[in-house]
Formats: structure tokens, sequence, C-alpha cells
């Protein structure tokens, strides 16, 4: 009689799941290892992230007062999505030229209002803007003119080369323009028109001689200057001047006076050109994610040199 062998008894059934079984193992194991080292990850950098936030802001640009350091809309679209975004290192530690984020939720009289411009003088410094001839051809320029706290200046000299008091700001948008638009008509010297309705009409100023000595003619001014904070003598708190790189198109200190240096949220330490909307530049993003991780690396490397 014929032996009877149960199918699931087959010796072949036998050796094929005895070999099998060692890999099913293998692949749950890696399947777990997998899944442990995804939860490791995204726990990282969720407290990456967290430490992050704590002292960086990402902010979308809005509007065109810094034009053209940082666009609302580079290429035009019809939705009206912003551009261009930037990475804020929240902190007062700042410097001449920086772009700064100001706090002027108070001045407003509404919640979280705040505009991004540039810091140009701080507690101390003499400032006038002035119209000199100092363009081509001895066209007249607005120019800012800046002594810093502690130099002891009488007169300045301007011969057209570049110039630690007659200031020469290649970011802003256009001389011509904010000279035409905004320069007093009345008067031998002409000024900034809001700049000096605001600063050198209704306070204690000093004067400094300015010779510009351009194109082989020589000319003198008596120009205006206004120190920084001498209008807040009551308050302790140091101010900062500050304007937008659009100078026809800011509100700035021009309008609305200094601000506290404690109204100072941060300054811009990265530019995302065109971050936010992918129907201008589709691979805009990789520059969010890029300066995003760049900070981070600056991060861990301050963190083990320091």
């Amino acid at each position: 009689m014929e032996q009877y062998k149960r199918p699931y008894l087959d010796n072949d059934d036998i050796r094929v799941g005895y070999k099998e079984y060692p890999y099913v193992k293998i692949r749950r194991k890696t399947f777990v290892l997998f899944i442990f080292i995804a939860f490791v990850f995204c726990a990282v950098m969720l407290c990456i992230n967290i430490v992050f936030n704590a002292k960086y802001q990402y902010i979308i640009v809005e509007d065109v007062s810094m034009q053209p350091t940082l666009n609302p809309s580079p290429i035009a679209t019809d939705d009206g999505r912003y551009q261009d975004c930037v990475y804020v290192e929240l902190t007062q530690d700042i410097d001449y030229g920086d772009i700064i984020i100001v706090d002027r939720s108070e001045e407003e009289k509404t919640n979280d209002y705040t505009v991004i411009k540039r810091a140009l003088a701080f507690e101390g410094d003499q400032i006038s803007i002035v119209a000199l001839p100092v363009g081509e051809n001895g066209q007249y320029e607005l120019r800012l003119v800046r002594i810093k706290s502690g130099d002891n200046v009488g007169e300045i000299v301007y011969t057209g080369q570049d110039d630690d008091y007659i200031i020469y700001e290649d970011y802003i948008l256009s001389y011509e323009e904010w000279t035409q638009t905004c320069a007093s008509s009345t008067g031998r010297v002409r000024y900034e028109e809001d700049f000096f309705e605001y600063f050198l009409q209704e306070n204690s100023t000093t004067t400094h001689r300015i010779i510009v000595e351009v194109n082989g003619e020589s000319q003198s001014f008596d120009v205006e200057f206004y120190t920084v904070g001498s209008d807040n003598v009551e308050n302790e708190l140091d101010q900062v001047f500050y304007m937008g790189d659009n100078r026809v198109a800011s509100r700035d200190s021009r309008q609305t006076g200094t601000c506290d240096h404690d109204k100072v949220v941060g300054k811009v330490v990265r530019i995302a050109h065109n971050g936010y909307s992918l129907r201008n530049d589709i691979f805009g993003w990789l520059d969010v994610v890029y300066d995003y991780l760049a900070l981070i690396w600056q991060e861990i490397v301050n963190y083990f040199i320091v």
C-alpha cells in the first residue's frame, strides 16, 4: 500500500519554508529599523526647528519700500503672491547698513505691525540729507551725510571719491527719482523735504561746512545736522534712524522719527529671491531650503567652535 503523505508535510514545502523564514525576519527587522530611524530623524528635525524658530523668523516681503534689494513681486502675477523672502535673526545687535525689522505696533496702534528698513544712524551720530553737486556732470543728488558719534569733524571736503561722510548708497532704487521727488526747491542749500521738516525745522541742530570739489570746481555749503537722539533727551533708550532703499515709496524715520533700540526685532541674515511663488521661479523654494540648512549648519559650527 502506498504511504499517505499530507501535502503540508511535503519535504519540499518544509525545505522552502525553512529557508524563507529567516528572510522574513530580516525584512521585518529592516522595516522596524527604518521606522525607528525615520522617527529619530523627525524628532531631531523637530527639535532643530523649535530651536531655529526661537532665534530666527521667516518673513515674506509685502511692500515695495525696500526695492530693489527686496521685492514683493519681481515678476507681476495675477494672484499677487509675494516673491522675496528673508530669514531674520532675532537680535538687537545691529550695525550700519543692516536690514532690520522694527516693531511699530505701539505707534500705529495695531497688533503685530512691523516694518523692514535699513539702519543708517545710531544714538549720537550727526546726520543730514542734503542735495549736493555730486552726480554726473555736476548734477545735484540727495545724499545722506553722516558723522559718527565720537568723530571730531569741522568741515567735510568731498572730491568725488569714496567718502566716509558723504555716503554713496549703491543699494537704493534711484538717486535721480529720489532727488527730483523729495528735494526741497527753496534756498541755496536744498534738503530732503521730509527730513528737514521732521528733524531740522523743529530741533536744535549743528552746522558743518561741506566743500565739494568736482569737475574742476569748488563749492561750499553750510549744512545743518541733526544729532540722533537729541530730541529724546528724556528717553534713556538709544535711538535708531532708518530708511527704505526705495526712498520715494518708503515711510520711515523721515516721516515717523527714530525708534527706540529695543523696538528692533531682528536683522536680515539671508535673502531668498523668488522664494514664494512657483509661477515666477519653479525652483525658488530651493533657495529657501538651502538658506534654512545653511543657517542650521552655521549654528552647529558656532556651537562647537564657541
